[in-house]
């Protein structure tokens, strides 16, 4: 009997960003509110693109090296 593959989801709830990421919930908001991390709204669910959160460690990283 085969597994099922794990399926990753394209868009996580902040909560689910900021354990992604590594940082606190609220620091989500703040890269929210300053922009440095995109999000949507879904009915009532703010979310985050898995792509903003890997692009968000693209640009630390960068920041980083300078």
């Amino acid at each position: 009997m085969s597994e099922t593959p794990k399926i990753e989801p394209l868009a996580h709830s902040p909560d689910r960003a900021a354990l992604r990421l590594g940082i606190s919930t609220r620091a989500i908001y703040t890269h929210i509110a300053t922009g440095e991390i995109r999000s949507y709204k879904d009915g009532k669910r703010r979310m985050i693109p898995d792509v903003e959160c890997q692009r968000f460690v693209q640009r630390k990283l960068a920041d980083a090296i300078r």
